[in-house]
C-alpha cells in the first residue's frame, strides 16, 4: 500500500469505491473505479497463498514423474503433452485440491485482515464492528455463514476428487 500508492501513485491507498451503486455525489463509482480499488487487497490477498500452491504444485509433479504409470504412458509412445495432462496433473493435483479446500477457512480470516488494513466493507470488517460493538447476532450469523460457506467448498473439493480421479466413486 504505502509503496504502490503512497511513493509510485498506482494505487489508491485505502478507500473502496461501490462498482454498481455508487453514492450520489461520489467521486468514484462504476466497475472501473471499483477494480482499480480492489487490485492491491487481491495482490495481497493471492501473494499469501501463490508461493505455497507453486511449490506444492512443484514437488508433487516432480514426484509424479518417477511413478510407474508414467514411465508405462511414455513407453507406449503417447505423446508427451498426454502424458504430462492425462497421468501426471491429475495425479498431482489431488493434494492440491485438498489444501485448497482447507485454505477457505484461512481466506475467510485473511478478508478480515485484508479489509481492516485496506479500509474496505465486506464480511471481514462487518465482524471486526460486530465485535467491537458486542453484537453478538451479527456475529453469529457470520460464524455460521463461514461455517456453511466451508461445508460447502469441502463438499465441491470431494465432488472435484470424483472428476480429477476416475478411481474414486460417489454413492
Amino acid at each position: 500500500s504505502w509503496f504502490f500508492g503512497y511513493k509510485l501513485g498506482i494505487t489508491p491507498i485505502a478507500g473502496y469505491c461501490e462498482a454498481f451503486s455508487p453514492p450520489q455525489g461520489a467521486a468514484c463509482g462504476g466497475v472501473v473505479q471499483w477494480f482499480y480499488h480492489m487490485i492491491l487487497p487481491w495482490i495481497t490477498f493471492a501473494i499469501l497463498f501463490a508461493a505455497l500452491y507453486v511449490r506444492m504444485i512443484r514437488a508433487n509433479v516432480m514426484e509424479t514423474l518417477n511413478e510407474d504409470y508414467v514411465r508405462t504412458a511414455r513407453a507406449k509412445g503417447a505423446p508427451e503433452s498426454r502424458v504430462m495432462f492425462k497421468h501426471v496433473l491429475r495425479n498431482a493435483m489431488l493434494p492440491v485440491v485438498t489444501m485448497l479446500g482447507m485454505d477457505i477457512a484461512l481466506g475467510l480470516g485473511g478478508a478480515v485482515f485484508t479489509e481492516s488494513v485496506y479500509s474496505l466493507h465486506g464480511l471481514g470488517q462487518t465482524l471486526v464492528q460486530s465485535l467491537s460493538g458486542d453484537d453478538l447476532p451479527t456475529t453469529q450469523g457470520i460464524v455460521v455463514f463461514g461455517t456453511l460457506a466451508i461445508i460447502v467448498f469441502n463438499l465441491i473439493v470431494d465432488l472435484l476428487y470424483a472428476f480429477i480421479d476416475p478411481r474414486i466413486r460417489l454413492t
